[in-house]
């Protein structure tokens, strides 16, 4: 990419505009043509992970050859060792050659304006290799579905009883499940998948339920009183940095003081309350087959032999503004819806009521803005809560 091409980005704030972010990129062609992403809308792959020549580590190289980034007033504003994704999942559509919007790239940082919940932080236990890998301490099951920030009424949970080694699929601290998001699904550990199926039938309540990755005929409401896949992360020291309490996405959190209670399984726990607690709900990890609407299919497969790399893909990381931080070796979660058009449009509500009020905070504004969409979802939203309808499914 010729200087002065450069890439388009937004204002860091109200009338602030990177001015510097126009550089020579560096990237490769394919050779060969294999078919890979062929049924894709876009054919080629931006490269974020920590290796020399990623996207991320030249815009940093450029940053800091224009004399950026030596004060640390600067490096609050924008660190170049840090991006954050926020994935979405848009309508069925049967017309996408124009496109679908998909969420969010933010870089230097995260934007707190697309946190529904408090962002915790989990170990990037292996960060010299180039992926992010998280640490899987645990793993559950709760009834009805529901995210964190929205948790259905009157839940059950059904823990996955797996050791540490059976769930990472791989022995030692310091191995796990890489964060990928150029990997739409997501492969965990096929030793765990005996463990997970227990779990799926308990928590269902029906002995003769099987997690499969079959199309199956549901409908959105049905699909929506699945259980959710929780997903407890070795957490990072930093903890939470946006609140003095414990935010609801750790595991000392009070919410979450069921699901441990209903531990009686044989294999021990070596949870801490400074760990990550992710949520994936049935919207995530099960897909509407867009040739066939009506039928869904589950995106989370148990295919991967004791000692390969697992892959937390898409499926897992949709709803969360998660953050890469490579300065500091942690993953950032905070739960979001990932819509950018609402996103601009709360961001130009707040930009406006600080133009109005003269206010210079930009987090108390941003804080009202996102409480008063947090009220009307929570109202929204509980209309669902205890429709337990998954009777002529196929899954129960």
């Amino acid at each position: 990419m010729a200087e002065g091409v450069g890439l388009g980005m937004g204002e860091i704030d109200a009338g602030k505009e990177f001015d510097w972010l126009n550089f020579r990129l560096k990237f490769g062609c394919q050779t060969k043509v294999t078919g890979l992403f062929r049924t894709q809308l876009e054919d080629g792959i931006m490269g974020m992970d920590n290796r020399a020549g990623s996207f991320w580590m030249q815009l940093r190289e450029h940053y800091k050859s224009k004399g950026h980034g030596s004060s640390s007033e600067e490096e609050q504003d924008f660190d170049p060792n840090q991006f954050a994704l926020c994935y979405d999942r848009q309508p069925i559509s049967s017309e996408l050659s124009l496109g679908v919007g998909s969420g969010a790239l933010t870089l230097g940082g995260s934007d707190s304006l697309l946190h529904s919940t408090p962002m915790v932080y989990a170990d990037n236990v292996s960060p010299g290799i180039g992926w992010y890998t998280v640490h899987v301490k645990g793993m559950f099951l709760r009834s009805k579905g529901g995210s964190l920030s929205e948790p259905a009424n009157n839940s059950r949970y059904i823990r996955v009883d797996a050791d540490e080694n059976t769930l990472n699929g791989n022995a030692g601290a310091n191995h796990g499940i890489i964060v990928d998001s150029g990997t739409t699904d997501s492969y965990l550990p096929s030793n765990l998948k005996p463990a997970f199926v227990e779990a799926w039938k308990e928590v269902l309540r029906d002995p003769n339920a099987e997690f499969h990755n079959n199309h199956i005929e549901m409908s959105a409401e049905q699909v929506k009183t699945l259980p959710t896949i929780l997903v407890v992360l070795q957490g990072h020291k930093s903890g939470s940095a946006e609140t003095n309490d414990v935010a609801v996405g750790m595991a000392g959190h009070p919410s979450h003081a069921a699901m441990f209670n209903s531990i009686t399984d044989k294999n021990p726990l070596t949870i801490s309350k400074n760990d990550v607690v992710v949520a994936i709900p049935p919207e995530h990890y099960m897909e509407e087959s867009h040739r066939s609407p009506g039928t869904w299919i589950a995106r989370i497969y148990f295919t991967e032999k004791y000692g390969q790399q697992s892959i937390f893909g898409s499926s897992f990381m949709m709803g969360h503004e998660i953050l890469f931080d490579n300065s500091s070796g942690r993953v950032g979660f905070s739960e979001s819806h990932c819509d950018y058009s609402r996103y601009m449009e709360e961001r130009d509500l707040m930009l406006e009521q600080i133009r109005q009020n003269g206010a210079t905070n930009h987090q108390d504004n941003t804080a009202t803005v996102v409480e008063e969409v947090k009220e009307e979802e929570v109202v929204n939203s509980a209309q669902l809560v205890g429709q337990d309808n998954l009777h002529g499914s196929g899954w129960a």
